[in-house]
């Protein structure tokens, strides 16, 4: 009897963990990027993706494909501040083209939010920009 118990007090524990962690998260963005791109050095498909903060962490940001349900930290390299903060506006990921390849470069919440800077790319480059629906 006091197995069952231990099981089902391991169980709650872990289903508690995890509604925890999923309520800490604050969602930035819903895109739909019609192509692939690279996050770092790691390729992700076209598809539906959703990036979020957890709460207290400002050195990454969660990406979410919405297709597949992976998820990717993407680290911050810095904040960049608003430069229309009475405009608002959808949300937006920007992506810088070099050569044939797309790397994911900035992300702006939604509205007056400042923005973050999640990558850096070396070479000439394009910038492409992806807003919410």
């Amino acid at each position: 009897m006091k197995t069952r118990v231990s099981i089902a007090m391991c169980v709650v524990s872990i289903l508690a963990m995890a509604l925890a962690y999923g309520q800490s998260q604050a969602e930035m963005a819903r895109v739909d990027i019609p192509f692939k791109f690279m996050v770092g050095k790691t390729e992700m498909p076209a598809g539906k993706y959703e990036f979020a903060r957890q709460a207290g962490q400002e050195t990454s940001l969660l990406l979410r494909n919405l297709d597949t349900n992976k998820t990717t930290f993407v680290p911050v390299v810095e904040r960049l501040a608003e430069t229309s903060p009475l405009e608002k506006h959808k949300a937006k990921v920007v992506f810088d083209t070099v050569g044939s390849q797309k790397f994911l470069s900035e992300l702006w919440p939604a509205d007056n939010a400042d923005g973050y800077l999640v990558g850096v790319t070396k070479g000439e480059e394009k910038h492409e920009v992806v807003t919410e629906n």
